[in-house]
């Protein structure tokens, strides 16, 4: 006799979409609009594709030691606010309410936040390449008004959250960050603009610490505190870790940031020490969190593994440059490739893997019955193209910042090569999901057994 998987049925699929795709903490809340969070992760992954694109243009001149070329400048605020910074709130946008059960303070906001940030991005990538100090102020306006915009539609999570405080936090001080690695963008920018004067190695250093630390780990690790153990499937109570590494990933952002302002060496080293710790937690929580785990991993967390590993590699390289050389630019450039393109980038991709083929398939299934004879929302993505995209960003960052470490063009090169064979697969994979999800007047047979 043969057995045939059966897809849900119409009346089981209407709950699936009634239920949320991340963990529960304060209660049943109308999620977004699909369209919401599906359009920033597109975006992200769009972006994902423009930073990939830059990659030639970009480390020639990095392998070189030269950190401040626009080229580099371009590429590096594609991959950190555009692919990372629009992933980060299209998650929250869909984690607030269902994840935390604190509604959106309004699902337009949550649109208007989206148009800014993309035309932010885009006017700060030609300011860049271009070199126009007016086109970088203008992104560097919108960029600030997209960041209100998406906070006050979500920061409300730490004031009424009832059991998702500590996340609630996390990503206040995130966003919080974020804003200071504003501040200290339009400081440079002013520079650029010949208004004032400013000491630019310190600043490009606080800056960078508080995008790739402030604002994507802290949100990393606060969102994913409730997310990946969920899907690990790995049970515990890590509040006590939780609660140190905020503090003092907090404080040694607070001491560095200020530290580079006023050009004090001093508070900058023990910031960076305060840093270092708090990199030392990070690994420990995603570890604690692996170690737990009573669920084989599937294609999307392997990405997670390959992230975590990136971020331990980060630690050991921030510890090299902090013992040796502090002003060594090609092992700094070095430490920022494997956090943008290892830790956080590799990261939002296998998130993304995740949540989307889930969400998509909860809303759009009960109107889809293509879609619901698929039977699961992992059919959506391919696993084939979900290993291949893996295998490439993996190797792909290993040969990027071990190129730019030993000022070595021809390994950057084949790192470019391999990353962009990831990028590729990622894109093929969600466009086919997207195809997938498109209205069909084919009739799908219902699924029947002998």
């Amino acid at each position: 006799m043969a057995v045939v998987l059966q897809s849900p049925a119409p009346e089981n699929t209407e709950r699936m979409a009634n239920r949320s795709a991340l963990p529960q903490a304060g209660g049943p809340v109308a999620a977004p609009p699909l369209a919401l969070p599906a359009l920033h992760f597109a975006a992200a992954l769009l972006w994902l594709a423009v930073a990939t694109a830059l990659l030639p243009a970009a480390m020639a001149p990095l392998v070189r030691g030269l950190v401040f070329d626009p080229a580099v400048l371009a590429m590096v605020h594609a991959i950190m606010l555009g692919t990372m910074g629009t992933a980060i709130f299209g998650t929250l946008l869909q984690f607030v309410p269902a994840g935390l059960g604190v509604p959106l303070r309004s699902v337009r906001l949550g649109y208007w936040g989206f148009v800014l940030q993309q035309v932010g991005v885009a006017a700060l990538l030609a300011g860049f390449w271009w070199w126009r100090g007016s086109l970088q102020g203008i992104g560097w306006l919108f960029m600030f008004a997209a960041v209100g915009a998406h906070s006050r539609n979500t920061l409300r999570a730490r004031r009424h959250s009832v059991n998702g405080r500590m996340v609630g936090t996390y990503v206040t001080i995130a966003h919080s960050a974020l804003g200071v690695g504003l501040f200290i963008a339009a400081a440079r920018i002013g520079e650029t603009m010949g208004w004032w004067h400013v000491d630019r190695l310190y600043l490009l250093a606080a800056h960078a610490v508080m995008g790739a630390v402030g604002f994507g780990t802290l949100s990393a690790i606060g969102v994913g505190s409730r997310m990946l153990p969920t899907f690990l499937a790995a049970p515990g109570d890590d509040r006590r870790w939780l609660v140190a590494h905020l503090w003092i990933t907090t404080t040694g952002l607070i001491l560095f940031a200020v530290g580079a302002v006023f050009t004090q060496t001093v508070v900058m080293r023990v910031g960076a020490i305060a840093l270092l710790v708090g990199g030392a937690l990070t690994a420990t929580l995603l570890g604690r969190w692996f170690f737990r785990r009573q669920r084989a991993l599937d294609p999307a967390l392997w990405y997670v593994a390959s992230a975590s590993t990136a971020l331990v590699a980060s630690v050991g390289m921030a510890v090299v440059v902090f013992v040796t050389d502090a002003h060594a630019l090609q092992h700094w450039a070095a430490l920022l490739v494997a956090l943008f393109f290892g830790w956080l980038t590799t990261l939002v991709v296998g998130v993304t893997g995740k949540i989307l083929p889930h969400v998509t398939f909860v809303r759009l299934a009960p109107q889809r019955p293509h879609l619901r004879a698929l039977g699961t929302p992992t059919a959506l993505l391919h696993p084939g193209l979900l290993y291949a995209g893996v295998t490439g960003f993996s190797a792909g960052w290993v040969l990027l910042a071990t190129g730019v470490w030993a000022q070595q063009a021809l390994i950057t090169n084949i790192g470019i090569a391999t990353w962009s064979l990831g990028t590729l697969a990622t894109l093929l994979n969600y466009t086919r999901l997207f195809v997938n999800c498109l209205p069909t007047t084919t009739p799908v047979p219902p699924a029947s057994g002998s």
